[in-house]
């Protein structure tokens, strides 16, 4: 079946060569056109997810934009490098490829969180901002208590000097000028413009933009049930996984795959024989030899057989001493 422009574009997204599917059957095109699509759809959702924290976190709406749509691109090609790379039609599952599958799954599964728990909160905003206005107004009154009981015990002391040092004057006790007074007056004011800068500083410190990541927890904490949707969504995230695996590896998909591979493989081998002399001096052709041990070169999985003819012992006396 002839692909159209569409299907090619989308079998480009998701990182599978035209050269290959263009040959195959409607019904595996279509998985791949389908891969693609859902690539390119979570694709704009992670640009859209990952501004809204830019933005949450450094509160710069323009700027978000752009380092959503860098960090898209470098997050989506992670997963496109592990989904391309992948080769789920094997003969046989090994215990290493099953650990590197699961690993690769893994992975995929923690990309897929960093991007729909940002885009959870978007959707959700107005619950994900009376979370966060609670954290921030419990983070504020117990700071802001402490921060009162300090500078009210330090103002009171100071009071408290005064009308010790005002009653002894009254009395006749001791005679000061008003230095000691001016010096006591001006501390507690001190004291008051350092409370209020620290509440201002208070309120400054935990605002929604330094509290985003808090807030995201307490949203979530706070309803379990959307781990029913962020599931939902990492169904859809590893679609194009389980699509590639429902590929027969019988099919002319993998058929054509593996020759193009091998066909890659042996050209590129071929043309390293042929240049490898040039990289070792000034030595000839004739005086290199490239020494191949397999049978299967450059792929190296049948080793040769080499038999070793030893000569007589008697051959050996009559070389030591010259005979």
């Amino acid at each position: 079946m002839r692909p159209n422009n569409i299907h090619c574009f989308l079998w480009k997204i998701v990182g599978e060569d035209e050269q290959i599917l263009s040959h195959c059957g409607k019904k595996t095109q279509m998985v791949f056109a389908i891969s693609g699509f859902l690539f390119f759809v979570l694709f704009f959702l992670g640009i859209l997810s990952y501004r809204y924290v830019f933005n949450g976190i450094f509160k710069i709406p323009t700027i978000s934009w752009l380092l959503a749509f860098i960090w898209a691109i470098i997050i989506f090609n992670i997963y496109k490098l592990n989904l391309s790379t992948l080769s789920p039609n094997k003969p046989k599952y090994n215990t290493g490829y099953v650990i590197s599958l699961f690993i690769r799954i893994v992975f995929m599964i923690l990309v897929g969180i960093t991007l729909v728990k940002p885009l959870e909160a978007l959707m959700f905003k107005g619950s994900l901002s009376e979370g966060l206005s609670k954290v921030i107004a419990e983070k504020i009154e117990n700071s802001s208590e402490k921060s009162n009981r300090y500078f009210d015990v330090q103002i009171a002391s100071v009071e408290e000097e005064l009308a010790q040092l005002s009653q002894q004057t009254n009395t006749g006790r001791i005679s000061i000028g008003n230095e000691k007074f001016d010096f006591l007056n001006e501390k507690k004011q001190m004291l008051l413009n350092e409370k209020g800068r620290t509440l201002s500083e208070t309120h400054d410190l935990f605002s929604p933009s330094n509290l985003f990541f808090i807030g995201l927890l307490v949203f979530n904490t706070e309803n379990p049930w959307v781990w029913i949707f962020t599931l939902g969504f990492l169904v859809i995230f590893l679609l194009p996984l389980f699509l590639k695996f429902s590929i027969s590896p019988r099919s002319k998909y993998d058929e054509d795959r593996i020759t193009l591979q091998r066909q890659i493989v042996l050209e590129e081998y071929g043309k390293f024989k042929l240049l490898y002399p040039n990289f070792l001096g000034n030595f000839s052709e004739s005086q290199i030899v490239w020494e191949e041990n397999y049978k299967d070169a450059p792929f190296n999985t049948q080793r040769k057989l080499y038999t070793i003819e030893l000569g007589k012992e008697g051959d050996f006396l009559n070389q030591i001493h010259g005979l």
